[in-house]
């Protein structure tokens, strides 16, 4: 106990600290006890949930980094990319980077320096004090898998159930990983349970929860939820296994996140990184794909999610793997829709929404979701809707049975111009009469629909299901060929800083996914296309 003492001591006064060869640098609530360390001791830290809270803050604050350098590169130039939901207008690297296949290790790099010097440090300090605090830790199990998941999903293996145990850090398989995630979400939402009913209304951690303020109920709804999304994500990969998970969370006594007051949207304290992006940097636009489809459905959620560039009346979209030159960059940042991303908006992480499209697909597959794949689809829809202040234009919408995606249009320069062949006849409105493969197909669409701006979680569904169809990048320029255009960008590769200082572990985590490390090779959980 005395090491422990001294080892927080250190973390939230001594500025930063070594942890695990990880380098953990004090933010967030930290900075509220770094002005003067000599007066701060370990019984005071106890006071109030300090030690505990101060963790969890830093945890919220890393999740999707509020950092837009950060947020740049470990999302909106993969993810939020690779989904179709923004197109990147700026000529990085002379038009060799990331956007064209080409992966800059200045990029790919940071999502494992996000996840372990803030997610995992932070997690690893309320982990020194779990016996203590054990709603507090499973609060933190809850944090941890929902930031480390976007990592693995973006890698692979990944370091983690050995995480500050030894060193060097061995590598999970990412089977295993998922085997964690789902041991800890149950884990952490029966410690959470049991709390509920004996403290009703306790909210130990209020003042440092910026999510659901203490309250642990709505976060055993968010964890369900997160599990269910995690059992659809390996459904290819092992179906009972998914089935069996999927069942619990959605049937399980303390509900999933089905309601919009139960959404889950971390608020900004100095400015949404998305927004600078776009409007300092200006380096996104709406994507190619996106404009596709709402274009296409004539949907009402476009101009919640995009507006006109002053003198333009058409929603151009950016296609992936465009390229610029001098004179055509500012053609594209004139005349693209802007992302409608307000300085001062809060950062989503998870909604209601996506659980009711989880549960349709469930039912889709014949699972016990609590009801039917019509019933929740168009119920995620109209969630949807509701949560943008669309409620008036839900009727009309879901039963529009004739609107089809759009192709994009050549409005910016010709050649980004791009025809659905075959082409797109996805619809809107529920048809019995279909199969199952194109149910799927409409539950996914309106899913990545539902989801934006989140294009971490869009892409993953990509790849996973093969929708919504993602229009293929203009430019491929991946070294030997390495990412098939038309199967599109995969994973990132390992960090080069990985290579650096943990060597022998990462050859060995390349092994786990076939002896090749680059974008073209296929997660564990991505087996359908």
């Amino acid at each position: 106990m005395k090491r422990i003492k001294q080892y927080i001591t250190l973390a939230l006064t001594g500025g930063c600290l070594a942890l695990a060869g990880i380098s953990v640098s004090c933010t967030g609530a930290f900075d509220e006890i770094n002005t003067n360390p000599n007066t701060v001791s370990y019984g005071m830290m106890l006071r109030d949930n300090l030690i505990t809270g101060a963790a969890i803050g830093q945890m919220e604050n890393y999740c999707v980094t509020t950092d837009a350098n950060q947020y740049q590169r470990m999302f909106n130039l993969a993810g939020d990319i690779y989904a179709g939901y923004f197109g990147g207008t700026n000529t990085w690297e002379n038009n060799y980077n990331g956007v064209q296949y080409v992966l800059l290790p200045a990029w790919y790099n940071v999502g494992f320096e996000v996840a372990y010097e803030k997610i995992m440090a932070g997690w690893r300090i309320i982990d020194l004090v779990k016996e203590d605090e054990p709603e507090a830790f499973a609060l933190a199990q809850i944090l941890k898998v929902f930031g480390m998941h976007k990592v693995t999903d973006m890698y692979g293996p990944i370091p983690y159930s050995r995480f500050g145990q030894v060193e060097p850090v061995p590598y999970d398989a990412q089977e295993d990983i998922y085997d964690r995630f789902f041991t800890e979400l149950t884990d952490a939402v029966d410690v959470l349970s049991e709390f509920v009913r004996l403290y009703p209304g306790a909210a130990p951690l209020k003042n440092y929860d910026a999510i659901y303020q203490g309250d642990y109920s709505r976060w055993i709804r968010f964890a369900n939820t997160l599990k269910l999304r995690l059992a659809m994500r390996i459904v290819y990969a092992d179906p009972a296994k998914a089935q069996q998970y999927a069942e619990a969370a959605a049937n399980h006594p303390g509900g999933l996140l089905e309601a919009n007051a139960d959404n889950a949207f971390y608020p900004v304290s100095q400015r949404n990184p998305l927004n600078e992006i776009w409007d300092a940097y200006l380096d996104t636009r709406m994507g190619g794909t996106i404009a596709c489809y709402l274009n296409g459905f004539g949907d009402p959620r476009r101009e919640k999610y995009f507006s006109l560039p002053a003198g333009t009346t058409t929603w151009n979209g950016v296609r992936g793997g465009t390229t610029y030159s001098a004179n055509n960059l500012n053609n594209y940042r004139n005349r693209a829709a802007l992302p409608k991303v307000g300085p001062n908006d809060p950062m989503q992480w998870l909604v209601a929404a996506e659980s009711h499209f989880l549960r349709a697909e469930g039912a889709l597959r014949g699972w016990n979701m609590g009801g039917a794949p019509k019933a929740f689809y168009e119920e995620g829809i109209r969630t949807s809707f509701d949560q943008h202040g669309l409620a008036a234009n839900y009727a009309a919408y879901v039963a529009n049975t004739t609107a089809v995606p759009a192709n994009l249009s050549p409005a910016i320069v010709t050649g980004d111009a791009y025809t659905f062949n075959p082409p797109n006849t996805i619809t809107i409105g529920w048809d019995d009469a279909d199969g199952i493969d194109r149910q799927l197909e409409r539950i996914i669409t309106q899913k990545y629909l539902a989801l934006f701006p989140d294009g971490q979680e869009a892409w993953s569904e990509f790849r996973r299901t093969g929708y919504p169809r993602v229009i293929p990048n203009r430019i491929n320029r991946s070294p030997a060929n390495t990412i098939n255009t038309d199967v599109q960008i995969r994973r990132l590769a390992f960090p080069t800083t990985e290579y650096d200082r943990n060597a022998e572990e990462v050859r060995k985590a390349v092994e786990m996914i076939g002896g090749a490390d680059h974008g073209g090779i296929k997660l564990w959980w991505d087996k359908r296309n």
